[in-house]
């Protein structure tokens, strides 16, 4: 029984230091064993890290977050070899660039071996490679004048965006349809949010069907298509997504807490999305680690889009973004190998 030990415990101290010569890294858990396994569990063990560090399809992942703070994401995985189940949870926030490579991510996880009781803490070298993770950018209200002298800023990026309209054709004597054909051209997405942006909730039949339906028709008249349709204040009721089918297959709501859809399923015809305005994050460095912890959610999860929403595009807007940080937000994305998509994508899933 001796010499068992010393091999478990010889075994995991080699493998616990290999990735420490190349990423700066936390102080190490302790391994814990409550019974020593066998010499079959410890290859079950070594093989179960083997396919953690290789970040191997194996080990589904899941992502879990915590209402109201999105420093609490966390991003937990589980598989099973030979009947021995494993669970790994991964320390996004504890993630850092390695060293020598710039493109290549330095992960802390906790790996718990659930059948024989021994755990273990460890690093993993993660790049983000092309996938359909994404991000699905929206921009809502009547800021079409400002939204427009950003299309270069987006051109730079190849990002895409879509833009929730508000109004009607004759708008800005007829300025609203012009910033729709040249969002069109330049490839980004319409989508539509009323003509006042009422409260849909508090108004009658006739109004909301005024209000969305009506007025989407008479852009559809002029040769503009709507891919979705954003609810205002994001309050809506059941019935609504119903009464809207006819003209917008996938409709949008609003909070302040991260989502995240599995590609397969992001059409479904309902979409929360988040709210990155300026007055959610008064502060600039808070806005930076929280983009960066949920795009690199939605990137390591895997095939995983995340959709963000804000207003204008203006340093002292509360209900916007300053320049500034949509730059570190379109920067971002593009270095973690997002896809920009756009709510068409999905409005043609459901078609």
């Amino acid at each position: 029984m001796r010499k068992t030990n010393n091999f478990i415990y010889t075994f995991l101290f080699i493998i616990s230091g290999v990735l420490l010569i190349s990423c700066a890294t936390r102080p190490a858990l302790p391994v814990q064993a409550a019974v020593p396994p066998g010499r079959e569990s410890i290859l079950f063990f070594e093989r179960a890290l083997e396919n953690i560090k290789m970040n191997a399809p194996l080990v589904t992942k899941n992502i879990e977050s915590v209402p109201g703070e999105t420093a609490g994401i966390i991003i937990k995985g589980e598989f099973q070899i030979d009947g021995n189940k494993f669970r790994v949870i991964y320390d996004l926030a504890g993630a850092r660039i390695s060293r020598d490579n710039k493109n290549i991510f330095c992960i802390p996880f906790y790996m718990e071996d659930l059948t024989n009781g021994v755990s273990h803490a460890d690093e993993l070298f993660w790049s983000p490679g092309a996938d359909k993770s994404g991000l699905l950018l929206s921009f809502d209200d009547d800021y079409w004048r400002n939204w427009q002298d950003y299309f270069d800023m987006f051109d730079i990026f190849g990002a895409r965006a879509t833009f929730f309209i508000q109004g009607s054709p004759v708008s800005g004597g007829g300025g609203l349809l012009n910033f729709c054909g040249e969002a069109l051209r330049r490839g980004h997405s319409l989508g539509y949010h009323s003509i006042n942006h009422y409260d849909l909730t508090k108004v009658s039949r006739e109004t909301f069907n005024s209000e969305t339906i009506e007025a989407a028709k008479s852009f559809l008249g002029a040769g503009i298509p709507f891919s979705a349709f954003a609810f205002p204040f994001g309050f809506s009721e059941t019935w609504m997504g119903e009464a809207l089918a006819p003209v917008f297959s996938v409709t949008r709501g609003y909070g302040v807490n991260p989502r995240f859809y599995p590609v397969e399923t992001a059409g479904s015809g309902y979409i929360i999305s988040k709210a990155i305005d300026n007055i959610i994050y008064p502060d600039d460095s808070r806005f930076e680690d929280d983009i960066r912890m949920i795009l690199l959610a939605a990137k390591f999860t895997g095939n995983i889009i995340v959709p963000l929403t804000t207003h204008s595009i203006e340093d002292r807007a509360q209900w916007g973004i300053k320049p500034r940080r949509l730059e570190y937000l379109l920067k971002t994305a593009r270095e973690m190998n997002l896809i920009f998509y756009t709510y068409d994508v999905f409005a043609n899933m459901r078609q």
